[in-house]
């Protein structure tokens, strides 16, 4: 499931996003490889992790990186005001007055 749907096996919810987004250029790359990589910044480690692949082709599953990346390094933990999944929109707000 994480690796499909991006949701932790232990906590059953969905890995915390990046805290922010970088380009970086690569060295060197070779013919078939990206020349920049789009890296994200991890909420736990601090480190810039790369969220693409450097080969230069289109992935059926864009978060794919990502996801490894969290489900070795989060271990259960989130982003700050990242551990409730609901959409607080005018419908969860009706249903909430509703009690439902």
């Amino acid at each position: 499931m994480q690796f499909a749907h991006g949701v932790s096996a232990t906590t059953g919810r969905p890995f915390s996003p990046p805290l922010s987004y970088r380009t970086s250029n690569r060295r060197q790359p070779l013919k078939l490889e990206r020349s920049e990589i789009l890296e994200g910044r991890c909420h736990k480690c601090k480190k810039w992790v790369p969220v693409e692949s450097i080969k230069d082709c289109e992935v059926k599953v864009k978060e794919l990186f990502w996801w490894k990346h969290a489900a070795t390094c989060h271990q259960g933990s989130q982003v700050p005001g990242d551990d409730d999944f609901y959409e607080q929109d005018d419908m969860f707000r009706r249903l909430e007055e509703l009690g439902l």
